[in-house]
């Protein structure tokens, strides 16, 4: 009896993750939404950096440099919500449950 209450226990524990393993899941899950945050920032940086070259290449005031904020805040969010699409489809599709 005792030998069989073991052996469920072992099995128990081989199935189920170690505390570090789930510290570990966490964190890969952090950096993958911080990584969404800086392709974000990365964008309207690009972005901005463009329009205020072309402002002084084309010496006008800042309409490129303004134009270039709002055209990288929209490429970024856009980019983000695909991001999160594609890391939603993941998290369901490991747990095999795909939302539709």
């Amino acid at each position: 009896m005792a030998v069989k209450k073991a052996e469920n226990n072992s099995a128990n524990e081989q199935n189920s993750p170690s505390e570090l393993q789930k510290a570990a899941e966490s964190y890969r899950s952090g950096w993958a939404y911080a990584e969404y945050a800086f392709q974000y920032g990365v964008a309207i940086v690009i972005c901005t950096l463009g329009g205020y070259w072309l402002d002084k290449w084309l010496n006008t005031g800042n309409i490129f440099m303004i134009t270039g904020v709002i055209v990288g805040s929209v490429a970024g969010f856009i980019g983000l919500l695909k991001s999160l699409n594609v890391l939603k489809f993941n998290k369901s599709d490991e747990h095999g449950k795909r939302k539709s």
